[in-house]
């Protein structure tokens, strides 16, 4: 394509997208929410009275069928209402930072000391009315009247804010809306340690109200100390909490309202675990979890249809859930007129999977508020299923299962790719200058363990659909087992059998069955990359869907070098250009990678939609359009990295803004940036950049993929530079080569700069071009009379 076409074709594109952003704020006045199941002037529902449960400490081993035969309403619950798993995953870890990150909306941080009190309780001595206008003068004058002696106050407001101060919303943005909207907001109960004690000897454990509070720190009504609590001297720290006060309590509901109850003894058990007998502790959680199903049992009956909602959550997952890599936390929803089912989200596209920032929103739907588009989470739905909790824990353990393979399989993997690479390039450098070449043996060993780098993506992926039923027949620990071993000689064997062929031929199969695989499985649902371990995890929750950054860096640099390796093939054999037939042929193999990569159906990636489009544009336009763009000097790549990166946005803007609802109901997040960007929400986009450049600087000095993209860049800069001249020589010999390594070393430098984890798909991507270059330069010593 000849360069005035380019610059037509994004000349249209972007003024495409200026009408796009002159059109999307005119829309946005009109409605500033991407979901809106009410109109924008109407109040919360005024019957409706949700209660949210929240239990520290419980996970899915206290939902196990042998003991929920002793729990009958915990089992009534998970029988006739929908269940789930919810990622609670934060930065820190710790219950706190989940509550913060509830009322915020997105991942948010609180610290220690972020405390919630009653409003006519004292501490330091100073009321804590008074301590709070001192800290923030956020209580003078008419406010302070308005304050009741029941409401619930967070004096160290100013911390939270300042340590999230980058937030699109802040803490205390869901009990803003809910606020807004007349929702009443109520906390029960708190896992504090001790009774009969001063205030400030209490180990004090109140963050719940993080949960609701407005960005004034206020709750409108709670009971949090002594009054939710009686002495029992046999339960951990004397406490047991006093169940039929807190019954009491919640039936003395507003409407509308939301109550959020805390059940703090099974975290107060756990706290004090390691002074108990194991026979003790065990006796002790069946009666915290017996009392807890009876009074569950209360609230259930106490219910009415068509108006009340029940929503059952654990903010933290206790310590042998955590030991186990049990991460994700249960969530369950009952109401009278319901039905049994599994908790869906499009966040996650994983049945049964939600995130926390979903539950946000949901908590918002639940009154017909209207979701602004800062906060990423999707309103929870349920899908009709009977047993759906014995479905949910049989894929934890498959979830499980992966998690806890990653240590023995990726990472030392990974340190295997960095130990081979340098071991290669030590191997070359020992031929050249002693001339030595009987180690045959030695020879042809190294060239098998390159090629597994290669064959090891596509064996990963393919014991995506090995995992579940070797769960179920091995365990999780046996089946971690069959996949290290399963993996080792699958890749080792398949690196055999191509060793057999010749570079070309290798690279050929290599290449282009690895994208083939990859996009093959994302037009089929992804289940295999779901159960990769080189795929995304949702104990990790970093991707659900799609397209992982992983294999989107596979998938492009095995592509490069399949396709240009086959136009290398061709030209060794006719002397002859690429022909126009085999440039449609490529063309068509880069159109249909990018166009999967940016569908939110497939893959889902939109750094990888960009990165695809640069990294095959500069493959294209160096092996189809014409000498002059084989050198790609300053001013002319300045221009065509420009119109790719154009041409990707303008792709990803037609899949994935599109406002029609059956759209709506695929839209990843991707989609919903745009949505932002037309409603001229800049800071919403701002965020969104500074999340991602602080997770690829994250990743740049805690992974281990950042190791091996520094190893391959280094390897590849000897072999390029020593000896001098050796890459015009390349260049001469096998010119399709080296356009797609340089390609894919370009795509690799633009998935590095527009992927929120960069560093990982760079560093797969570029071994496409480490290691080929290695067997390039072993075929060329072992062909020489003489290395």
């Amino acid at each position: 394509m000849k360069f005035r076409k380019i610059v037509r074709i994004v000349g249209i594109l972007g003024f495409v997208l200026q009408l796009s952003t002159i059109w999307g704020p005119a829309a946005a006045h009109e409605d500033t929410t991407i979901h809106n199941s009410a109109d924008r002037n109407s109040r919360a529902e005024s019957a409706k009275q949700v209660t949210v449960v929240s239990i520290p400490g419980l996970s899915f081993q206290e939902l196990r069928p042998d003991l929920l035969s002793e729990l009958p309403h915990f089992k009534q619950m998970t029988e006739l209402g929908a269940v789930g798993a919810m990622n609670i995953r934060t930065a820190n870890r710790s219950i706190r930072d989940v509550y913060a990150s509830l009322g915020a909306g997105e991942p948010a941080v609180s610290h220690v000391e972020a405390l919630a009190f009653e409003a006519k309780e004292s501490r330091h001595g100073v009321r804590v009315s008074d301590l709070m206008n001192r800290y923030t003068g956020l209580l003078e004058g008419n406010q302070a009247s308005l304050l009741k002696e029941d409401s619930l106050i967070v004096p160290e407001l100013a911390t939270l804010k300042r340590l999230n101060k980058e937030q699109a919303y802040g803490v205390g943005a869901l009990g803003d809306l809910l606020k807004t909207y007349g929702v009443h907001r109520s906390i029960l109960g708190s896992s504090d340690l001790g009774r009969g004690l001063h205030l400030e000897q209490k180990q004090l454990r109140r963050f719940a109200p993080l949960m609701l509070m407005d960005s004034n720190g206020i709750v409108d009504k709670g009971t949090l100390g002594e009054d939710a609590a009686i002495a029992s001297v046999d339960r951990a720290s004397g406490v047991s909490t006093d169940y039929a006060h807190l019954i009491s309590l919640w039936k003395n509901r507003q409407q509308p309202s939301i109550t959020l109850i805390e059940l703090g003894d099974l975290y107060r058990l756990y706290n004090e675990k390691t002074h108990y007998d194991q026979d003790r502790f065990n006796e002790l959680k069946k009666w915290v979890l017996r009392d807890m199903d009876q009074w569950l049992g209360q609230l259930m009956e106490a219910m009415q249809p068509g108006k009340d909602s029940l929503w059952f959550f654990s903010p933290e997952v206790n310590a042998e859930a955590a030991k186990s890599k049990l991460y994700l936390s249960p969530i369950l929803h009952y109401s009278k007129d319901g039905g049994a089912g599994m908790l869906v989200s499009e966040s996650t596209r994983r049945q049964g999977v939600v995130t926390s920032q979903d539950f946000t929103s949901t908590l918002l739907s639940e009154f017909k508020i209207p979701i602004p588009i800062g906060l990423i989470g999707i309103p929870i739905a349920s899908t009709g299923m009977s047993h759906a909790l014995d479905q949910l824990v049989k894929d934890q353990s498959n979830m499980q299962m992966i998690y806890r393979s990653r240590p023995s399989l990726l990472y030392p993997f990974a340190t295997f790719e960095m130990i081979v690479l340098l071991l290669a390039l030590i191997y070359i450098v020992w031929i050249k200058r002693t001339g030595k070449k009987e180690a045959v043996l030695a020879h042809d060993v190294l060239r098998i363990v390159l090629l597994s780098l290669l064959t090891a993506p596509a064996v990963m992926l393919l014991l995506g659909w090995v995992a579940e039923p070797a769960v179920t027949q091995f365990g999780i620990d046996g089946a971690i087992i069959v996949l290290v071993c399963s993996f080792i000689v699958g890749s080792l064997l398949l690196a055999m059998i191509l060793s057999a062929y010749s570079e070309i031929t290798t690279m050929i199969w290599l290449g282009v069955g690895n994208a083939a695989l990859i996009v093959l499985d994302a037009c089929t649902g992804a289940h295999a990359m779901k159960y990769s371990v080189l795929g995304y995890d949702p104990m990790i929750g970093a991707r659900y869907y799609g397209i992982g950054n992983e294999y989107m860096g596979v998938l492009i640099g095995a592509l490069v070098l399949g396709i240009t390796a086959a136009l290398q093939r061709r030209y060794a054999a006719r002397g002859t250009r690429a022909s126009r037939a085999a440039a449609l042929a490529a063309c068509a193999a880069f159109l249909l990678v990018t166009v999967c990569l940016t569908a939110p159906s497939l893959g889902a990636n939109a750094g990888g939609a960009l990165s695809a489009a640069v990294a095959f544009g500069v493959a294209g336009a160096q092996c189809f359009a014409g000498e002059r763009w084989r050198e790609l000097r300053l001013g002319r790549a300045s221009a065509l990295l420009a119109a790719l990166l154009a041409l990707g946005i303008g792709a990803l803007w037609l899949l994935n803004s599109a406002d029609s609802p059956a759209a709506f109901a695929r839209e990843s997040h991707v989609g919903r940036a745009f949505h932002a960007l037309r409603a001229g929400q800049f800071d919403q986009i701002g965020h969104l950049i500074v999340r991602k450049l602080r997770m690829n600087v994250h990743l740049l000095r805690a992974s281990v993929w950042s190791k091996v993209l520094i190893t391959s860049l280094f390897v590849m800069a000897v072999l390029v530079l020593r000896p001098r001249g050796r890459l015009r020589v390349w260049q001469h010999k096998n010119p399709y080569w080296m356009y797609g390594f340089s390609a894919n070393m370009i795509g690799a430098i633009a998935a590095l700069l527009l992927n929120d984890s960069g560093i990982v798909a760079a560093a797969t991507m570029i071994v496409f071009v480490a290691v080929p270059l290695l067997l390039l330069r072993l075929r060329e010593l072992a062909a020489q009379p003489d290395a």
